[in-house]
């Protein structure tokens, strides 16, 4: 009994003890918050959808950038189509179909990552050997009226306070 009693006043010391203690204790960020303050978002880029109603774009990630003070990016479109999309499914639309750009909103990446306000999209298209720039509103385009497959080059860019850049490639089938 002298024992619980000796016990009990010892744990009741050590509490009081450490409830009047003076030491202020240090607020640690958590290792998200201190990674994105000091050196910048780090992760991968959120890869941006592509859709024609319920049908998702087969979409691959080439090069991607995150600006820091010293480093500025300048990621340049697709080269290599054939070798980046292999194995991957091209997307069956309808000339003139609306084809809509998305952005997810995965955890772990930052708000200002997600959704379209934050980015610019580059988008070429590529059909018969040639090149050329698509119009669109930065939430979608149209496919293009004459039937065949098309390779697309998207250069999205981030221009809130996380900055960078990333290039994609999909193709969609024109029938």
């Amino acid at each position: 009994m002298r024992r619980i009693v000796f016990i009990s006043f010892l744990v009741m010391f050590l509490l009081l003890m450490s409830a009047c203690s003076t030491e202020k204790t240090k607020e640690v960020p958590s290792p998200s918050e201190e990674s994105l303050e000091e050196s910048g978002y780090t992760g991968m880029p959120p890869t941006p959808g592509v859709t024609v109603n319920n049908d998702v774009a087969s979409i691959r990630r080439d090069r991607s950038c995150w600006e820091k003070p010293d480093k500025k990016c300048n990621i340049v479109h697709v080269e290599d189509f054939s070798s980046l999309l292999s194995g991957t499914r091209t997307m069956r639309v309808t000339p003139g179909e609306e084809i809509l750009f998305s952005l997810p909103t995965n955890p772990g990446v930052p708000n200002e990552l997600r959704g379209l306000d934050n980015i610019e999209i580059d988008l070429i298209q590529f059909f018969k050997g040639e090149e050329s720039y698509v119009e669109h509103d930065g939430k979608s385009f149209n496919a293009p009226q004459e039937p065949g497959k098309y390779y697309y080059s998207a250069v999205v860019k981030w221009i809130g306070d996380i900055k960078g850049e990333a290039s994609y490639a999909f193709s969609i089938l024109v029938k």
